[in-house]
C-alpha cells in the first residue's frame, strides 16, 4: 500500500526502495513496492505489489493486485535426495563448486502464472507452478497449492474455493470482452464504465456475433 500514491509512467516501472530484481522484466505503469524480491519473471502491465514480495520464474500478468508479503513461485528443495540444504546442489557460497545445474534450471523451467486482474491478499503463497486464472481472488494468509479457475474467490490452508464472482455465463463473457487487453486510449474512453454494475458492463461490452 502507499500513504501518497506515486505518478507512474509508461516507460519505466515506479521501484520501491531496497527492492532487488535480475532477470526480470515489466510493463508499462508498473508499480514494485519496497524490499521486493524479484527474479526470473515478467510483470505485465498496471501490476503492482506491495512490501515485502518475493516473486521467483513467475509469469504476473495485467492488472494484478499483490499486497503486502505476497510469495509467488517459491522453489523447491530436492526433499527425494539424501540432503535437501542448497550447500548439495548450488554451494558455492559455502565453497562447494559444482552446482547441480539440471537440478537449477529445471526448477527455473518451472513458472507460476497469474491471470489478468487478480487480487492477491496480504501474506497468501502461491507455489511454483501454479496457474491462477484471470479475476480471481486469493484471501490473505492462503496457500495456493492447485490451479485456481477464473473469477474464483480462496481461502485457506490449502487454498480451497469459496464462492464464485459472478455466475458462469458472466464469467464467460469476461474472458471474451478481456478488456484487460484494451489499448490505453480504450482505457481512457471508457473509464467511467469500470463503475458500473457487472450486468451492465458485459451488455455493453460483450463481443457481437
Amino acid at each position: 500500500m502507499h500513504i501518497y500514491f506515486p505518478k507512474l509512467s509508461k516507460d519505466k516501472p515506479a521501484i520501491g526502495e531496497g527492492t532487488q530484481f535480475k532477470d526480470t522484466t515489466f510493463g508499462q505503469y508498473t508499480d514494485i513496492g519496497q524490499l521486493n524480491f524479484i527474479d526470473n519473471s515478467i510483470i505485465g502491465d498496471y501490476t503492482y505489489t506491495g512490501q515485502f514480495c518475493f516473486i521467483q520464474n513467475s509469469l504476473l500478468k495485467k492488472f494484478i493486485s499483490a499486497a503486502a508479503m505476497v510469495r509467488i513461485g517459491p522453489t523447491d528443495h530436492p526433499y527425494d535426495r539424501p540432503a535437501q540444504h542448497m550447500f548439495a546442489y548450488n554451494g558455492s557460497a559455502y565453497g562447494f563448486e559444482n552446482p547441480d545445474t539440471d537440478f537449477l534450471e529445471n526448477r527455473k523451467k518451472k513458472t507460476t502464472t497469474v491471470g489478468n486482474d487478480v487480487w492477491l491478499g496480504h501474506g497468501i503463497v502461491v507455489q511454483s507452478g501454479v496457474t491462477v486464472g484471470d479475476g480471481a481472488v486469493i484471501g490473505s494468509g492462503a496457500v495456493v497449492t492447485k490451479d485456481v479457475e477464473p473469477y474464483t474467490i480462496m481461502g485457506g490452508v490449502p487454498a480451497r474455493p469459496i464462492k464464485d464472482r459472478f455466475p458462469d455465463e458472466i464469467k464467460a463473457d469476461m474472458e471474451k470482452i478481456k478488456w484487460w487487453d484494451w489499448s490505453r486510449e480504450q482505457l481512457e474512453a471508457n473509464y467511467d464504465d469500470f463503475r458500473l454494475p457487472i450486468d451492465e458492463f458485459v451488455k455493453k461490452y460483450l463481443p457481437r456475433a
